[in-house]
């Protein structure tokens, strides 16, 4: 869930030009913070529910993408309070995915041989 809600975050603000609104944060503050509120609330539902949300981040992702042009990745913009660009930004965005996948693999890898 974090992935996603720092995919989902990180469009609503670079692409809708807002912050996440009072019901957002209720639906998915706690995979944006994690620690012990995300520890307590994000668990329990059926892996369905996982993936529905996962796809539909995914989904528009790919739709507002789709939508720009290659030199939308250079635009500057600011990014944590300093000079950046879209490119950069996605770029991590996109890292900090594929390194939580690589950690989701390890842990399943570890789970199997129990």
């Amino acid at each position: 869930m974090n992935v996603h809600s720092q995919k989902r975050s990180r469009l609503m603000m670079n692409l809708d030009g807002r912050t996440p609104n009072g019901q957002e944060m209720l639906e998915w503050g706690s995979a944006y913070s994690l620690g012990e509120k995300g520890r307590k609330d994000i668990k329990g539902y059926p892996l369905e529910y996982y993936l529905f949300k996962r796809e539909e981040v995914r989904r528009r992702t790919l739709h507002e993408f789709s939508q720009r042009t290659d030199g939308w990745l250079y635009e500057d913009r600011m990014w944590d309070h300093h000079s950046s660009n879209n490119y950069f930004i996605w770029f991590h965005v996109f890292e900090d995915e594929i390194n939580h996948r690589g950690q989701m693999r390890m842990i399943r890898k570890m789970l199997s041989k129990e």
